[in-house]
């Protein structure tokens, strides 16, 4: 019977292979509704965890689009994008095709670029780009997850340390003149704005949620980090 259920996986993944168009390179976990015959190679924890990974990718998007309204003089394409096109051009760009200079560094170190005062180029995008770079390492850059795909449960709870950080630094990096690097949450007619922290809450309890799912199926243990924001120091990843 065990050789039985070895084989039919083992057929299985020969069908998911046939099934997935090799010259099509993704830059995130495909939703199951436009899967083809490759789904049958997925097990329910796949699917949970392709699940998170779209809906950490839609929340750095959705992040992205925010900061270029909240900073239109970011954005270097504007004269012949909106900003919805601008946002969707990045994001199918693979991370390693997206900068040149960019393959080697870590997505802490192109975070970090966004608040350097000698950095000369488009603050929103270091940021995104640099959020997305980590997100993406701590699912060893998978795209796509099958019974066999493997992904560690530390490097998904170090992510989201990681964002909080990387929030921090967004709401409190000023410049020389006391000027933020990059416009966020703001007092607004007596009220504060939380909309961006509010949206990076969502990244970061995503990234949480399937760190303790993985966890869970693995049965190992994840070590705990406090994470003083104002020494902004990365775990890695």
């Amino acid at each position: 019977m065990k050789q039985f259920n070895f084989l039919s996986l083992i057929f299985m993944m020969v069908l998911t292979g046939c099934g997935h168009n090799p010259s099509e390179v993704r830059t995130v976990a495909a939703d199951p509704d436009t899967g083809g015959i490759e789904r049958f190679g997925k097990s329910d924890i796949d699917e949970v965890i392709e699940l998170h990974q779209r809906t950490a990718i839609q929340n750095i998007k959705q992040l992205m689009v925010k900061l270029y309204r909240r900073n239109p003089s970011q954005r270097q394409d504007k004269q012949s994008r909106t900003i919805d096109e601008s946002v969707e051009l990045v994001f199918t760009i693979p991370l390693i095709d997206i900068h040149p200079h960019w393959q080697q560094k870590q997505g802490s170190e192109i975070i970090h670029l966004a608040f350097d005062e000698k950095y000369q180029g488009d603050r929103v995008f270091a940021y995104i780009v640099g959020l997305r770079k980590m997100l993406m390492t701590s699912y060893d850059n998978h795209t796509e997850f099958y019974y066999f795909t493997s992904i560690n449960e530390q490097k998904l709870y170090n992510s989201a340390r990681n964002i909080e950080i990387a929030a921090w630094m967004l709401a409190n990096r000023k410049d020389k003149a006391g000027r933020h690097y990059l416009l966020s949450d703001s007092l607004e007619n007596g009220q504060r704005n939380l909309s961006y922290q509010r949206l990076i809450g969502k990244l970061i309890a995503t990234q949480d949620n399937i760190a303790n799912i993985v966890d869970h199926k693995e049965g190992r243990l994840i070590r705990s980090a406090v994470v003083r924001t104002a020494s902004m120091v990365f775990l890695p990843i």
